[in-house]
């Protein structure tokens, strides 16, 4: 007999979410947010997407997360103080 499970919620930081917030404050991204192959996708007000891992450590741009450039990490720290 098969026993139905909840599926898993993605644990997201509290990183990653200031990271989201500080792009959408700062008005590089729409406040739209969406969970694509694992991890955080905004759209990118200049075209293309930003993708933010679920611990915030890393940031990507691109029209595709396998094409997408990482960004410096100094860019995540600041858009981690702009969204506190």
């Amino acid at each position: 007999m098969a026993v139905a499970t909840k599926p898993v919620e993605p644990e997201i930081s509290e990183r990653a979410t200031m990271v989201a917030r500080g792009l959408i404050r700062t008005r590089r991204a729409a406040s739209m947010i969406d969970m694509d192959q694992g991890m955080l996708r905004l759209n990118c007000r200049s075209g293309g997407y930003y993708w933010i891992t679920l611990d915030g450590r890393r940031v990507r741009r691109g029209k595709a997360l396998f094409v997408a450039d990482e960004l410096q990490s100094k860019f995540s720290d600041a858009m981690v103080r702009a969204g506190s």
